[in-house]
């Protein structure tokens, strides 16, 4: 027999028995698998999570990381496990950018995924090195304009927020700034900071360290409102770039063809977890702002956002790999 006459047949199966595996569920350890490495701020998230849900169930929830090509290994890994509700998915930008930016996805953000909740906003802070003379964005612009090609940005990777996010910004504010792309955040900021990087996009966590030692300045605040962490600085829309306002968000997705009953379930699990302070607490420390959206809401963010990113990179001109 098939595979994927095999596959029709144990969702049927699924569907049938959906509310009595829902009742029961969970009856063996879950899986979070995390697109990134061990220590990443996204296994930080997942461990935050996983905690409180796995005490409401009284069972056992593991967090696994399976890095590498930009989260599509993890990503194609979960899409091809049982609809079960017993493996995760932890997303962010990478799950709603890659199909702009890879050729040959053998994922599909919307079809192969059903949502279980957002977790968290982790606002971005437009960054400058202290040594560059502005102190606002649109400053920071005239100097552009003024300069074109001279100012530069740093990301920590293609198809980031910090990188689609500036290409967004630079769109909107009509600016000819060269995006200079790293592997990661530790060895990008101690660039910004000694002023060989002009700008770049950074979380409340990677910035705090570097604004006390005034070695950096945060010029705006990428968010829906002024932030906690930096309540002075105000936001792109408040400067005049109300469409830049893109933030980082994470949250939890499945296979496609998981029963609703477990869906919801999961869900109902991860909004109580998210409602407790200590949660909060954790996520604020860890610069995300906890920010729930159950399933229906957080399958029109990822919609939306994969509508985005698809209109950024081709506006930008990013070629996919």
């Amino acid at each position: 027999m098939s595979g994927w006459r095999i596959g029709i047949m144990f969702g049927a199966w699924l569907a049938l028995l959906a509310p009595a595996i829902a009742q029961d569920f969970p009856t063996r350890p879950i899986r979070i698998v995390i697109p990134y490495s061990p220590g990443s701020v996204a296994d930080v998230f997942a461990r935050i999570i996983a905690q409180p849900m796995q005490d409401q169930w009284k069972g056992s929830i593991v967090v696994e990381s399976k890095s590498g090509a930009n989260g599509s290994i993890a990503a194609e890994e979960v899409a091809r496990s049982a609809p079960d509700g017993y493996t995760w998915l932890l997303v962010t930008t990478f799950f709603t950018a890659s199909p702009a930016l890879a050729k040959d996805l053998r994922w599909d953000p919307v079809k192969d995924y059903v949502p279980v909740g957002q977790i968290c906003r982790a606002p971005n802070f437009f960054i400058v090195p202290s040594s560059l003379p502005v102190k606002s964005v649109g400053e920071f612009v005239a100097l552009a304009r003024s300069k074109p090609g001279t100012l530069n940005y740093s990301h920590p990777g293609k198809g980031s927020t910090g990188h689609l996010g500036f290409e967004l910004f630079k769109k909107l504010a009509g600016i000819d700034v060269t995006g200079i792309g790293y592997r990661g955040y530790p060895q990008m900021v101690p660039d910004i900071a000694s002023g060989l990087i002009t700008s770049t996009f950074l979380s409340a966590n990677q910035a705090i360290a570097q604004v006390q030692t005034g070695a950096i300045r945060v010029i705006g605040a990428i968010s829906d409102g002024r932030s906690k962490y930096f309540p002075d600085v105000p936001t792109l829309a408040e400067q005049g770039f109300a469409e830049a306002q893109v933030t980082p968000w994470f949250g939890v997705v499945v296979p496609a063809g998981t029963p609703q009953p477990v869906v919801a379930k999961i869900s109902t699990a991860l909004e109580a977890a998210l409602a407790t302070p200590e949660v909060q607490q954790k996520l604020d420390m860890a610069g995300c702002e906890a920010r729930s959206a159950p399933p229906a809401a957080f399958a029109d963010i990822i919609k939306s956002d994969v509508a985005l990113w698809a209109k950024v990179v081709k506006e930008a001109g990013i070629t996919a790999d």
